[in-house]
């Protein structure tokens, strides 16, 4: 048997992890906790997300932090939990539109990140953590951030070949 069908998704099925996603009402829920997203970029509330980033920026700089090896250290981080790659892409671009597209989202406020950087490393973990806790009922960020990294094995599995 496959690694994946005698280990991941028992896994999966045990921690209740959705076995199908409405990915085409993805953009509609990324929309309804735009409000959310705002007022990360605007800096309240505080980001777990962009704490991460900010911190491995300001210890080895803008330029190492960018780096292959110093991204690869955090990756485990900015997984797409349960909703894989196909699902991380939907967000990407649902982000893209509502944040990018029209200025929102600019240099100045994601500082000393790039935009799309921002984007990549504190939006779209955001809004997975919160979709993660609107799926299970209002769980708290915390716990939501936690399943997010427990389940992305399942995500990459379920989602990833599309």
């Amino acid at each position: 048997m496959h690694y994946a069908e005698t280990n991941i998704v028992p896994d999966a099925l045990e921690a209740e992890y959705p076995q199908n996603i409405n990915f085409e009402d993805l953009p509609n829920r990324v929309n309804n906790i735009k409000d959310d997203l705002l007022d990360i970029i605007n800096g309240k509330p505080k980001s777990w997300f962009r704490n991460l980033a900010l911190s491995i920026y300001y210890e080895v700089g803008p330029r190492k932090a960018r780096s292959p090896m110093v991204l690869m250290g955090r990756i485990d981080h900015l997984r797409s939990g349960y909703y894989g790659p196909k699902g991380e892409m939907i967000i990407a671009k649902t982000l893209s539109r509502l944040f990018l597209e029209t200025n929102i989202l600019t240099s100045e406020n994601s500082k000393p990140q790039t935009p799309v950087e921002f984007l990549h490393e504190v939006l779209i973990p955001e809004t997975i953590v919160r979709l993660i806790s609107q799926d299970k009922k209002n769980l708290s960020l915390k716990e939501a951030r936690k399943i997010m990294r427990e389940s992305s094995d399942y995500g990459l599995y379920k989602y990833g070949d599309d």
